[in-house]
């Protein structure tokens, strides 16, 4: 299976390259002597990048009740780990051109991954965990491996898609019997190249099975959840259209009533149209 998934990634053709722009941000972020007019400085540089992230600081998302006019005030404000998720989701959504249709289309696919992000947001500050916008990012990277599966096995993933849609199989379990593999792997092993937190990892690779996630079950069932939610109000769609059970033992590990899910969907919904319309312009 790794040596399959490793074939993936010895075309560099198949892999985007993240910003450049976002691993000098880290890089200041995790510099003690970098301070907030030199992270501000890089952002600044990309026009494009400023504007979009002032929109999304003043946006219903961050819920703010000041007006933020500049980079280094939004840094003030909102702080650095914030906007350093900002960078990476307003690059990621414009990554991967080529998909064919026949699978999804780039608003489908990035609508769904936008709005689980924006759900595994609400719950991670539902539970007071302190660390939703690394949830946001974990949410929006989820199904990042079925774009990869798409662009360079298209063949396969169709005949898995269809085992999915026509026949009612969970995809993970299709997607192993076509290709011996399946898209949480493949958008693990994704994370690890672009060398993303592990805790970004872990989400992507045991979002469909969280409670197996070695260290970080938690935001793991977090993303499951949030996954679960937006299928359940249709927001866009990574290929499937089957609506995959939710895991009860998952609401019972998050210590979570199913009477809430209503509650977090309504919160999900309210935020989705203007956080994707930033993102995708």
């Amino acid at each position: 299976m790794a040596l399959a998934i490793e074939k993936i990634f010895k075309d560099p053709d198949a892999i985007p390259a993240l910003p450049v722009n976002f691993y000098k941000i880290m890089e200041a972020i995790n510099d003690p002597d970098a301070d907030v007019h030199e992270i501000a400085d890089i952002i600044s540089s990309d026009i494009g990048l400023t504007a979009k992230i002032l929109r999304l600081v003043n946006s219903s998302y961050f819920g703010l009740s000041t007006k933020v006019a500049t980079i280094p005030h939004s840094l003030n404000i909102i702080g650095l780990s914030p906007l350093s998720t900002l960078v990476l989701a307003s690059a990621l959504i414009n990554q991967f051109d080529g998909i064919p249709e026949y699978f999804v289309t780039t608003e489908s696919f990035w609508s769904h991954n936008v709005a689980c992000g924006i759900a595994a947001r609400q719950i991670s500050k539902l539970k007071g965990l302190g660390n939703e916008e690394l949830l946001y990012i974990a949410g929006m990277v989820h199904d990042i491996g079925s774009l990869l599966i798409y662009q360079e096995y298209p063949e396969k993933a169709k005949k898995a898609l269809n085992q999915c849609n026509e026949w009612g199989i969970n995809l993970v379990n299709a997607e192993k019997s076509a290709l011996g593999f399946d898209h949480t792997q493949v958008g693990g092993a994704l994370m690890e190249k672009w060398n993303l937190p592990q805790i970004i990892k872990e989400t992507t690779e045991y979002h469909h099975q969280p409670l197996n996630a070695p260290q970080y079950k938690e935001e793991a069932a977090i993303v499951h959840l949030a996954d679960y939610i937006v299928q359940s109000n249709q927001l866009g769609s990574s290929g499937e259209i089957q609506s995959f059970a939710l895991d009860k033992r998952v609401l019972q590990f998050l210590d979570l009533p199913e009477k809430i899910l209503p509650w977090i969907s309504e919160k999900t919904i309210q935020n989705f149209e203007e956080v994707y319309n930033i993102l995708a312009e």
